[in-house]
């Protein structure tokens, strides 16, 4: 299982970062943001992938150091959930505050926000999951990653993973939702002005944005909770594994998500797309 949607994951991130390459309109902030997600989300992958052989059985010797797995999967998890707030703030900005679009989000100025997400990422997921001593790594018993069972990690790990993710994911979507409002309303204003009708197929567009943004604030908070809600009191072996593995088998579905390029372009969320 773990091979199977580990491969396809990096597979379907890695076409949309090839295919974004070739597209023009990619050529932007919003699709900088993409791609760089596309690559953390490919690292998480890489990640999972790893630890096949361990639930084959093998190379078992190497399990004490895989904390530094532990690591980079978390680091590629923040930095993940800090990209979807960007993207988003590109939007909102893009319809709300469209005066200073270019001013904050040129493509000089989004890779220097992606440059300081990578490094604030890698220096505090560093310090907290090796320095401090909290270690995140490979367990036998749920064939995934785990961290150390002490009061210490299990607090710390509560605020700098669940709580500051869930935040994340929640002021994310909340973002979400008010740029599809506007850009919901903007559309129906321009169709009034002419004296049309919504068409069918805008109106689809429109649901299937909404629809998107919801469905990805869902599935990002429910990895967060079955691992550090539900997982802690579930005993069977399939169950356990499936619920600790779940946050990042998430980052290996987002390269389906490719449709969400023609969305943008369609409701004319970003100018430059």
């Amino acid at each position: 299982m773990s091979f199977q949607i580990t491969v396809f994951g990096i597979i379907s991130n890695s076409y949309v970062f090839f295919a974004s390459q070739q597209m023009t309109s990619m050529n932007s902030s919003f699709g900088t943001i993409t791609k760089y997600q596309t690559i953390c989300n490919s690292m998480m992958c890489l990640c999972f992938l790893s630890f096949v052989p361990f639930q084959l059985g093998a190379f078992k010797s190497y399990i004490p150091i895989t904390h530094w797995v532990g690591t980079t999967a978390m680091i590629s998890d923040e930095i993940s959930y800090m990209c979807h707030l960007l993207i988003a703030l590109n939007r909102f900005f893009s319809l709300y505050l469209a005066s200073f679009y270019e001013l904050v989000f040129s493509v000089r100025n989004t890779k220097r926000m992606i440059l300081v997400i990578w490094i604030v990422s890698i220096i505090v997921c560093t310090i907290l999951y090796e320095f401090v001593g909290c270690l995140y790594p490979y367990n036998e018993r749920t064939l995934s990653l785990q961290f150390l069972d002490t009061p210490m990690c299990d607090h710390l790990t509560w605020f700098s993973d669940f709580m500051l993710n869930i935040s994340f994911a929640v002021v994310t979507v909340t973002i979400n939702f008010l740029t599809a409002f506007k850009a919901m309303r903007s559309s129906r204003m321009l169709v009034n002005a002419a004296g049309l009708q919504i068409s069918k197929q805008q109106k689809q567009r429109e649901m299937n944005f909404i629809r998107q943004t919801f469905f990805q604030g869902l599935t990002v908070s429910t990895g967060q909770i079955s691992y550090y809600v539900l997982a802690p009191h579930v005993s069977n072996e399939v169950a356990l594994f499936f619920l600790t593995s779940l946050w990042g088998f998430v980052h290996a579905f987002e390269g389906t998500n490719y449709a969400h390029f023609h969305y943008n372009v369609s409701l004319k969320v970003e100018p430059s797309l």
